[in-house]
């Protein structure tokens, strides 16, 4: 698996300096006019779909205050159930390439976030130190593909590494952390330019990289 960063020319520098800039989940939520990173779905825990419920019953446990009865007829979309440790859990999100991809790398029928991006040339070495520097601060972390769903079907456990389908061109790699803070967290790792590329035009992804099977093939590389 190799794993690519996408963003400002200015951040992707300072990424090979050594920070990780990971914003909270629960503030994905809040940019609808932003296609590339906005997702209402972020942050929950797990939804439910209106044709999976009888009956959707509110009690406010407040004296005066009655039931509400909502019948799923009445529901505009699934339920949404979110613990304030996943939303506020702060996350790095990354282009995951673990199979030969045809075409264009970032398809323009797609919004891509930035004008730039950095390869990091050791994955593993780039994964261990962030686990190293977590552990050393006391902090849990957890990185993962991130699985998408039918968002129109699905009904179930969503989490902080479960996206709906509608965003699986992103290939998305989650590093997610638990800081205790809340909103952006600064995750400074220490110096990474020996395990990354220099910083490419986003638009030049396609001249720069070799990710066809033809190519997968000539490196030695295969993928089940």
């Amino acid at each position: 698996m190799l794993l690519l960063k996408l963003g400002q020319k200015e951040h992707m520098e300072m990424l090979r300096k050594g920070l990780l800039y990971m914003n909270s989940l629960a503030f994905f939520t809040s940019l609808e006019a932003d296609p590339a990173r906005g997702d209402p779905y972020e942050g929950t825990d797990s939804i439910i779909q209106p044709c999976d419920i009888g009956e959707f019953i509110i009690d406010p446990q407040i004296p005066t205050f009655e039931k509400i009865y909502v019948v799923a007829s009445d529901l505009a979309g699934p339920v949404r159930i979110a613990l304030q440790r996943t939303s506020s859990c702060n996350v790095f999100c990354l282009f995951a390439v673990n199979k030969p991809i045809e075409g264009s790398i970032f398809p323009k029928s797609y919004q891509w976030f930035g004008d730039s991006f950095v390869l990091f040339t050791h994955t593993q070495e780039f994964l261990s130190r962030v686990a190293a520097v977590a552990k050393r601060r006391g902090l849990k972390v957890e990185g993962r593909l991130v699985e998408y769903y039918d968002e129109i079907k699905y009904s179930g456990a969503t989490g902080r590494f479960r996206k709906p389908s509608i965003y699986s061109h992103q290939s998305e790699y989650r590093i997610a952390l638990e800081t205790g803070f809340q909103g952006p967290f600064r995750f400074e790792i220490g110096d990474l330019r020996d395990i990354t590329s220099e910083v490419f035009p986003l638009d030049s992804a396609n001249e720069v990289l070799n990710f066809r099977p033809a190519d997968a093939e000539a490196a030695g590389l295969s993928w089940d």
